[in-house]
């Protein structure tokens, strides 16, 4: 059994009824989704970008992440500040395109994290996460 961390995203209510039924089906798509946010410049110096627009009702959807896959999503929003919820949404923006979707091409992520010094004198981390294509989609965990 993979560890799974459970928490919270808020999500528009289109969105919210599309996570529930097909969040299996959406999640595949993360690393192409993520690969493609990273074409981006890490944002600093910037606050903090949530997904409210265009006066939409927002619902909170409760929902369950392995741990790497929560660890991945929270890297990539924190050097982009934005919100992981704003992430999950352009994700399934992304899987609503049948244009995507019809491209069976499948990435593989490895997540890591090391802390070499963390206490009340100073604190070094470090992230990485590194993207593989993968050839035959049956490698990737269920």
């Amino acid at each position: 059994m993979h560890n799974t961390l459970t928490t919270s995203v808020s999500l528009p209510k289109g969105a919210a009824i599309l996570w529930r039924e097909h969040r299996r089906e959406i999640i595949r798509f993360a690393e192409r989704y993520l690969r493609i946010q990273m074409r981006k410049e890490a944002r600093r110096e910037v606050t903090r970008r949530y997904n409210r627009q265009n006066g939409e009702e927002f619902v909170i959807v409760t929902t369950r992440f392995r741990a790497a896959e929560y660890d991945t999503f929270h890297f990539v929003a924190a050097a982009l500040r934005v919100s992981v919820s704003s992430l999950i949404y352009g994700l399934i923006k992304l899987w609503q395109k049948p244009s995507r979707r019809a491209i069976r091409r499948f990435f593989s992520t490895n997540y890591s994290f090391r802390s070499t010094k963390w206490d009340a004198e100073a604190g070094f981390a470090e992230e990485n996460i590194t993207f593989w294509y993968v050839e035959d989609k049956n490698l990737r965990p269920p």
